[in-house]
């Protein structure tokens, strides 16, 4: 950590150097700066200052191991961005102590291959299928439709196993995440919204939604029925779907247990007593990420089937998608909704604004 910041005022300081000269030249030649070449001088001066971050040392648990190792992976020529990498695993690491945060360690959460040396978390609508699929390759499993099952025999055997390989610093720990807001409507898009297909989430869930936003439904009476007959079909398929807005006016208000389709990420993994190697986020890959992970799971990334990320039906949940479902919000509900994962939002240094702004391009519309 002390060599990296050192590295950085060095840097910084050789830049300095080398603008400060031109300057002085320029002066002894008689010319004056340009208000142009000013400007560019800050410019690259903040570029410099932005690409080579000085990483905070305030830690709740060392990360200089971590950013060690993947400054030995950059050497071999891995495809990491070192300096985001580390700057992740520090932040996490800075949360945590912010807020002094204990997550609790969950057996069944984890996968975990001895013989890959690989652990990794599984987090609904973050590409966990897909993952769960290539765990299931690693142990040489048959195929299967439904990886959910999968999980128990992936799992670590212990929860003693599980806390002896969390700080293990041969295995290499991942975590997949994305952006709080597209992961929670990509969650209601197929858990709830899509009526094609039975959901535990819908089944669980519907009742205890209207309940709250459209109690009247829950009246029984001769012409209409109960209210299982009223919105549900004789297999159990939603004939009337809660809108977005209902559900997240529903899970505002609700203080029970999460489902793990929308928990937030810090507590479902454990964040602040797991020593993670890698974050992966998916708003913006690369293939050179993908196959960097392959190869700390010890793969060969040619001899490797990885599906495609698995996507709702009406297509994947990007960006556009999702600010289209938060048009129909108001701002106070969109800062509710970042309350409620705030430590999300800080630990991956994810930003707001842009959902905000759905909300604004819809009120200048009315």
């Amino acid at each position: 950590m002390l060599l990296h910041t050192h590295f950085i005022k060095y840097t910084l300081c050789v830049f300095l150097y080398i603008a400060i000269c031109y300057f002085l030249i320029k002066i002894k030649q008689g010319s004056s700066l340009t208000q142009c070449e000013i400007s560019l001088f800050f410019a690259k001066y903040n570029q410099t200052k932005q690409k080579y971050p000085v990483i905070s040392q305030t830690v709740t648990k060392p990360v200089n191991l971590e950013i060690e190792l993947l400054k030995q992976d950059e050497l071999k020529g891995e495809s990491i961005n070192l300096w985001e990498s580390a700057a992740i695993l520090q932040q996490i690491a800075n949360v945590c102590k912010k807020y002094n945060l204990r997550t609790p360690l969950i057996k069944r959460h984890f996968l975990y291959n001895p013989k890959h040396k690989s652990m990794y978390c599984w987090i609904r609508k973050a590409a966990s299928t897909s993952f769960t699929k290539l765990f299931a390759d690693m142990k040489n499993r048959p195929p299967t439709r439904n990886y959910y099952k999968e999980i128990d025999i992936l799992a670590p055997r212990t929860i003693k196993e599980l806390q002896l390989v969390s700080n293990d610093t041969k295995i290499f720990k991942l975590l997949v995440v994305r952006h709080p807001f597209q992961r929670l409507v990509s969650s209601y898009r197929d858990r709830i919204e899509d009526n094609s297909k039975h959901t535990a989430q819908a089944w669980i869930h519907a009742k205890k939604i209207f309940r709250f936003t459209r109690p009247k439904l829950l009246h029984s009476n001769t012409t209409s029925g109960n209210f299982q007959q009223k919105v549900f079909t004789s297999d159990k398929r939603l004939k009337i779907v809660p809108t977005f807005k209902e559900f997240l006016e529903w899970l505002l208000q609700s203080s029970e247990e999460d489902d793990v389709h929308w928990a937030p990420y810090y507590t479902h993994c454990a964040l602040c007593d797991v020593r993670y190697n890698y974050i992966l986020k998916l708003d913006d890959y690369t293939y050179g990420q993908i196959n960097y992970v392959f190869s700390k799971f010890n793969l060969d990334k040619n001899k490797v089937y990885f599906p495609n990320m698995q996507k709702t039906r009406g297509g994947h949940t990007n960006f556009d998608v999702t600010c289209k479902y938060f048009a129909n919000l108001t701002h106070d509900i969109v800062l509710k909704l970042y309350e409620r994962y705030k430590i999300d939002f800080e630990m991956y240094n994810y930003n707001i604004s842009r959902y905000l702004h759905c909300v604004d391009k819809r009120l200048k519309k009315s």
